[in-house]
């Protein structure tokens, strides 16, 4: 049975629920970002010469813009390398497949932030269907 509104609570409610789902999916969708810059991007290179920090994973993020919207982003002011390297140079590098300037045939082929863009395009939409039904909305 559809869900019907009636009053200006029943429309509040409705946004309390579809930004409770929004949330989740974001949330879901960043699972899924952490996990390809494992996978094509700290997978495929084992460093000789520096120590990983990490930052780069641990700088992907979701953020609530309003109450019923979300992003799922690189913050590369969670970066601080040094001087020279930036979060910016940082971002650049590692989807063209260079880790700390070094890039061989196999890293170049990984570019983490096309892969999670073909990720979302397939299944955002899913994603978020599946999390306003756990809200108890009734999606066909």
């Amino acid at each position: 049975m559809a869900t019907i509104i009636k009053t200006p609570n029943d429309l509040k409610k409705i946004n309390v629920v579809c930004g409770k789902a929004i949330k989740n999916a974001c949330n879901r969708l960043l699972g899924s970002l952490q996990q390809i810059i494992d996978e094509e991007f700290y997978d495929v290179f084992e460093p000789d010469y520096y120590h990983r920090t990490y930052q780069f994973w641990r700088s992907a993020i979701t953020k609530m813009l309003t109450k019923t919207c979300g992003q799922v982003f690189i913050d590369k002011s969670k970066m601080n390398y040094n001087s020279f390297w930036t979060g910016e140079k940082q971002l650049h590098a590692a989807n063209i497949g260079s880790h700390g300037g070094w890039i061989t045939d196999e890293t170049k082929e990984h570019r983490f932030w096309e892969v999670f863009i073909d990720f979302c395009e397939e299944n955002c939409i899913d994603i978020l269907l599946e999390e306003l039904r756990k809200q108890g909305l009734k999606i066909r």
